[in-house]
C-alpha cells in the first residue's frame, strides 16, 4: 500500500478522529490528533485489521512557547504491513497533559518518562512517572525552549 492510499484508508477509517492526515516532502505519514481521541485512536491502530500497529518505536516532544503548546510525537510501525505513522498531538504548555500510552504499548514507558522529565508533560495513568535523568527535586525542565540555566548543569571546561 502506498502512503497515498494508505492516507485515504486512514482520512476514511478514523475521520471524526483524526484532525488531519499528511504525506510529508520525506514521505512520511503524519496524523494529527486531539488529547480527547489520542488514547482511543492509539488503541484502534494497535487493533484494527489493516494498521495492526503493534510497536511504539519512539515517543518525544517538541516545545512551541510562542505558539504555547508543546507537541508529543508519537512513531508507530507495523510488523504484518512494514509501514510506519507519526501521530502528533498538541497539548497546552501550562497544563500539559496527556494519557499514558503505557497500556497500549508497554515501550512507552520510558519514553513517557523521560518527555516528562525534559518538558513537564503530565502522562495521566502512568504507573511509574516520576523523572528519570534530573534530580526527584528539580523544578525545571531542560528542552523547553525558555530554559534558563541556573548553575545546576556543570559545563565541562
Amino acid at each position: 500500500m502506498t502512503n497515498d492510499e494508505l492516507k485515504s484508508k486512514l482520512e476514511a477509517d478514523f475521520k471524526d478522529q483524526v484532525q488531519s492526515v499528511v504525506v510529508t516532502a520525506q514521505k512520511e505519514l503524519v496524523i494529527t490528533a486531539t488529547v480527547a481521541q489520542y488514547l482511543s485512536l492509539c488503541k484502534q491502530l494497535r487493533d484494527k485489521s489493516g494498521y495492526e500497529m503493534n510497536h511504539l518505536s519512539s515517543l518525544t516532544a517538541v516545545d512551541y512557547p510562542k505558539e504555547n503548546k508543546i507537541t508529543v510525537v508519537s512513531h508507530l510501525w507495523s510488523y504484518k504491513n512494514c509501514f510506519q505513522l507519526t501521530v502528533k498531538v498538541d497539548v497546552d504548555r501550562g497544563n500539559s497533559s496527556i494519557p499514558t500510552l503505557f497500556g497500549i504499548w508497554a515501550s512507552a514507558n520510558w519514553f513517557e518518562r523521560e518527555v516528562f522529565d525534559l518538558y513537564g508533560v503530565v502522562f495521566e495513568g502512568h504507573p511509574n512517572l516520576r523523572r528519570i535523568m534530573m534530580p526527584d527535586d528539580y523544578q525545571k525542565f531542560p528542552l523547553r525552549k525558555d530554559f534558563a540555566d541556573d548553575g545546576f548543569i556543570v559545563k565541562p571546561s
